[in-house]
Formats: structure tokens, C-alpha cells, sequence
């Protein structure tokens, strides 16, 4: 279930996933921006558009992050005085009245970022960012498992920023509303879950793995998934009473 406390948040907070996809987005401009600036790469103008598409969506999740924070009482005050001085666009002309990449905007988000994650105490990012890098660097994991699970990592990135940008809510929303969008959220991110687990899993047996993943099948109404994974897994590596007790759970009428 969503957790929307101080203490011990990780990667399911509101406020902490809006931080890691601006810092996901910027990762991705700075990439970009070596591409625009190398003469021999192929494709400026494509990184150039993706610069131009990218930068203003940094910002749209570090305001969401400080508008969470904000109503949580958190101390925003920093945050707050940089962003109307903060530079609109990545991309300015230059005196030859060409586009180049203005590198101070960059600084600019990165201070934004670094002024927020000072208001989310409760949040170990070096253990939020020690968990992706050994979901995605498994020694387990053969090759194809490791380009599966980066390939995957990166479309559920580029959907979380769709669907982010999709919920963004009016300034007056009633509470039920609200509820709607919050409700929408934890189910997004329990799907986003599920996905990174199934890549993790494959043929392997891990039991901590294996019961997060069937508890999150059904959690999200798929009961037949949960049962085809308990035989395949029970088949494979044994009778596990957690995974057969979240595969056999009553579920509602449809």
C-alpha cells in the first residue's frame, strides 16, 4: 500500500518518485547535450528536439515534488526562491544566432534537485539507487536477462513521464478527484513493479522475489497470472507456502 510518510520512504512515495524521474529526465538532457555538442555525432537535431521536450518536464516533476512536500509540511523555502530565476529553456541562441545549449540551466536543475532531496530526510537514496543498480546488474542474470530488464527499465521510465505528465492535476481538484488520482498512482506504480519483478525472475528461484511478485498479481486482480506463476515456480524449484497461499487467495466476484 502507499506509504506517504517521513520515515523510511523509498521509491513508492509520491514525493520521492517525482525527485527520481527529474533526476532520470536530467541524466537523459545531459546525454543529449554531449550529443549536440560532438560535431561527429549523428542526429544533433533529434537530440536537440529531445533536449527541447525534456528539460521543461525536469521541472514539471521537481514542482510536483515540492507541492508534496509542501502540504506535508516540509521546508521548501530554498527550492521555492531559486525556481522563478531559474533558466526556462536548455536550448538559447548564440551570437552567431544559432541554437546552442545553455550549460547553466543544467546547473539550475541539478541545485533543484539537490535542495529537494534535502527536504525528504526520511529518504536513504543511496539505498534507493543501490537497489536499481543490483535489480539491473544481477550476476545471476544472463545477458539477454540484462538487456530484457534495461530495455524494460527504460520503457516503463518513458511511461511513468507519459502518464505523470497525463495526471497533472488543475489547481482546484475536489477530494474525491484526488482520491481518484491517488488511487491511479499506487496501481501504476504496483504495474510498474510487477514488470521490473517478472524480468528479475525468470528461471530463477529467489524466494523474496518470487512472493513480492505473486502478492502483486493479485493485488492487481490477476489471479490466473498468480496461479500460472505458482505452478511453473512450485514445478521448478519447489513447494513455497507464501507463493501458494498468495496464488490460491479468495478474490472477488467479478
Amino acid at each position: 500500500m502507499y506509504r506517504d510518510s517521513a520515515n523510511a520512504l523509498d521509491e513508492s512515495d509520491r514525493a520521492v518518485g517525482a525527485i527520481l524521474i527529474g533526476e532520470a529526465m536530467l541524466v537523459q538532457c545531459e546525454r543529449a547535450v554531449d550529443r549536440v555538442r560532438d560535431p561527429h555525432a549523428h542526429e544533433r537535431w533529434r537530440a536537440m528536439r529531445e533536449i527541447h521536450d525534456d528539460y521543461p518536464e525536469i521541472w514539471r516533476q521537481l514542482d510536483r515534488a515540492r507541492a508534496v512536500l509542501a502540504s506535508r509540511g516540509g521546508n521548501t523555502t530554498a527550492y521555492e526562491e531559486m525556481r522563478p530565476h531559474v533558466r526556462p529553456s536548455l536550448i538559447v541562441p548564440n551570437d552567431a544566432h544559432e541554437t546552442a545549449v545553455d550549460p547553466e540551466a543544467l546547473d539550475d536543475a541539478r541545485r533543484a534537485l539537490a535542495e529537494l532531496k534535502l527536504c525528504v530526510p526520511g529518504a536513504d537514496w543511496k539505498a534507493i539507487a543501490r537497489r536499481t543498480t543490483e535489480l539491473v546488474e544481477m550476476p545471476q542474470l544472463h545477458r539477454r536477462h540484462r538487456l530484457a530488464v534495461g530495455t524494460t527499465l527504460s520503457a516503463l521510465a518513458l511511461a511513468v513521464v507519459t502518464w505523470f505528465v497525463a495526471i497533472t492535476p488543475e489547481k482546484k481538484q475536489d477530494k474525491a478527484e484526488a482520491m481518484r488520482h491517488e488511487i491511479a498512482e499506487i496501481a501504476n506504480q504496483r504495474k510498474v513493479r510487477i514488470d521490473i519483478l517478472a524480468s528479475a525472475i525468470g528461471d530463477r528461484c529467489n524466494a523474496p522475489l518470487a512472493h513480492e511478485y505473486v502478492k502483486l498479481l493479485v493485488m492487481d486482480g490477476r489471479g490466473h497470472d498468480a496461479e500460472t506463476f505458482a505452478d511453473g515456480y512450485t514445478g521448478r524449484c519447489g513447494e513455497d507456502t507464501v507463493v501458494e497461499n498468495w496464488a490460491n487467495a479468495p478474490r472477488p466476484p467479478r
